[in-house]
Parts: structure tokens; sequence; C-alpha cells
């Protein structure tokens, strides 16, 4: 039985040794692409959100006769919809939430959230000179600056899938 060949344990451990570290290298390589896929899909997601929360106020603010309330974090104005009927609309920050809340005509549902996760709002006035200015009657354009984040409230600040986002408009009343 001296001629019959096989593995020794030092071949075997080795082997096992090389196989493992081979392993230990896969899994790493695909646990980082997973957290990097994650951290992007998050991040496109605020960033979205962001976006398309803005773009529905800039939107009817474009058709906007006139502000009636300004305020660094809040803005009310009129416009008329397409019926020429006069909407009232407010926008304002409750807490995290970004809110719609129309009130000429009056609707159900209202007040409603447009996105949540929302970390600031705010809303500058400029008159027709580009001054900036606090008076409703005098306001001929609006900017709007909105942050956001995760909504996730569990991650800690210093973690990447804490994402954030800033989006900013700015826009023209029509003033009728």
């Amino acid at each position: 039985m001296s001629n019959e060949r096989g593995y020794t344990l030092a071949e075997l451990l080795t082997a096992m040794a090389v196989l493992a570290l081979l392993m230990a290298g896969l899994f790493l390589t695909l646990q980082e692409g997973q957290t990097v896929y994650s951290f992007g899909a998050g991040r496109a997601e605020v960033q979205q959100n962001a976006r398309v929360a803005l773009e529905r106020v800039l939107r009817e603010l474009r058709t906007g006769t006139k502000v009636t309330v300004a305020n660094s974090n809040s803005i009310t104005f009129e416009f008329l919809d397409e019926g020429s009927v006069l909407v009232t609309v407010a926008y304002s920050l409750s807490g995290t939430d970004l809110r719609r809340n129309q009130t000429v005509p009056a609707i159900a549902g209202q007040p409603e959230t447009l996105v949540g996760g929302v970390s600031a709002l705010t809303i500058t006035y400029f008159d027709v000179n580009n001054a900036a200015t606090a008076t409703a009657a005098n306001v001929y354009s609006v900017d709007i600056n909105l942050t956001t984040r995760s909504e996730d409230t569990t991650l800690a600040a210093a973690s990447p899938a804490n994402r954030q986002a800033v989006v900013q408009g700015r826009v023209k009343l029509r003033n009728e």
C-alpha cells in the first residue's frame, strides 16, 4: 500500500486556508457593492422626492396672481386653475413634512403632505427690482430652497445611509 497516494493533512489545511481567503475577499467585495448600491438608490429617491415636491410648488406659483402671506418657511398665494376658478393655497413646513393646504375652494383631505423628511424650507421673496421684500403685496418673484433627508430616523447622522438632497427653484408670479 505504499504506492497509494493521497493528500496529507497539511496539504488539505493549506488548501482550505487559501479557499477561505478567497471566499472572504469575495464576500467583502459583494458586501461593499451592496452598500454602494443601497446608498445610491436611497440618494436618488431622496432627490427625486424633493424635486417632485418643489416642481409642484413652482408649477402652481407660476400661475400665481398674488401672494397673500409671505413668511420665510411658508407661503400663501392665489392662482387661477384651468377652469378660471380662483384657488387659495398655502405651503408650509409642519415638523418634517412639506404640506399643501387648499382653503378656497375647500376640498377634503387637507392639508396634504407632499414630501416627508424635510429638514429645511427657506422661501425668499423679491420685488420688481429684484430686492428682497417681506411685504406680500410687493412680491414679484419667489425663491424656494428645500432640503430633504432620509426619513429613516434610526440612522446615525454620520452614516452613509443618512442621505440628504438640496433643491432650489425660482419663479416669477403671473401677477394678473
